[in-house]
């Protein structure tokens, strides 16, 4: 006996193909956007690491210029003395902090010497540009006292601090690292 029931099992309705279309659709569109994020951070990453580097070749330069007693040049001065050199005595004996609110910037060049560019509250404009990077030192007071509880740490120490910066399709960036160095 025959069925009367007509069927049709080689073709797929409209619907299935339009769920079968917008799943593969919303899976395209996810790794897409996957593989973007995971390029954007890996460029960050590597930008980064590229920031920290140029950071820390700076503290190595700073040092080197302590090291070797390089120039600061640009009219630094700490209580109205002038700072001509790592060794200079009033380098040591007065506070750098009243005179530079709230940072004194200096631009570093490849021997160590540092030149002094301004007191801001903000990196100054002509900060050492390093490819997309730009670059500057902080030179501060450590705060703290000797262990005679008396005697003020700048007076033997300093904090040398650098800053790379950078902006991005994010917007901006930092890296910044610090030491402390001590009167030789």
């Amino acid at each position: 006996m025959g069925s009367n029931h007509l069927t049709n099992d080689s073709g797929q309705s409209l619907v299935e193909v339009i769920v079968a279309a917008t799943v593969g659709i919303i899976v395209v569109v996810a790794l897409t956007f996957a593989t973007i994020f995971s390029l954007r951070n890996a460029n960050f990453a590597q930008t980064s690491a590229q920031a920290t580097k140029l950071a820390q070749e700076g503290i190595e330069r700073v040092k080197t210029g302590r090291d070797r007693n390089s120039s600061i040049t640009g009219n630094f001065s700490i209580s109205g003395q002038s700072i001509g050199s790592w060794s200079d005595n009033n380098l040591w004996t007065n506070e750098i902090s009243p005179n530079c609110i709230p940072n004194c910037y200096f631009n570093i060049n490849p021997s160590g010497e540092l030149q002094y560019l301004t007191a801001a509250p903000s990196i100054p404009s002509n900060a050492e540009l390093i490819d997309k990077f730009q670059r500057v030192v902080v030179l501060s007071d450590n705060s703290s006292l000797l262990p005679d509880g008396i005697t003020p740490s700048y007076k033997i120490q300093k904090t040398v601090t650098v800053i790379v910066t950078w902006t991005d399709t994010t917007g901006p960036h930092e890296s910044r690292l610090a030491t402390i160095l001590r009167k030789l």
